[in-house]
């Protein structure tokens, strides 16, 4: 016959497990609130699959050549490849970048694993971004 696994338990055993059980509802309360919430705001509609949601976000958001200058170095590469639309292996091929986690490396760390300057690199990635952006003006 089975027994009944909640006997065992002493109060403060019941206890946390009834708040994670409640967390769990309030955080799904929330979590299917905003996506209501979202909806009827129009940022997503039923079947919207994650990369229609990132075009669309990113046609409303076009980045302007004056925004390079807000490239941080802790930004991920992939990040700036994102904002700036470029390609995924551009910055890789044309700074020679060779790490396993490119592209999802903060461009700060890498400089600092490679003993580089950071600024300077830093600099040679707004550069490198400038060029893309002068050569494919439509992006």
């Amino acid at each position: 016959m089975l027994q009944n696994p909640f006997k065992k338990m002493n109060k403060w055993e019941a206890a946390l497990l009834v708040s994670i059980v409640v967390l769990l509802f309030v955080a799904w309360f929330f979590l299917v609130r905003n996506v209501q919430m979202a909806r009827q705001a129009g940022i997503f509609q039923k079947n919207d699959t994650i990369s229609r949601l990132l075009t669309r976000n990113r046609q409303a958001n076009e980045t302007m050549v004056k925004d390079i200058e807000f490239i941080d170095d802790w930004m991920t590469i992939q990040y700036v490849n994102f904002i700036f639309s470029l390609p995924d292996e551009y910055l890789k091929n044309r700074l020679i970048i060779d790490h396993p986690k490119y592209p999802r490396l903060p461009i700060g760390r890498y400089a600092k694993q490679k003993g580089l300057d950071k600024a300077k690199f830093l600099e040679s990635i707004k550069n490198a971004v400038r060029e893309y952006m002068d050569a494919h003006p439509s992006k």
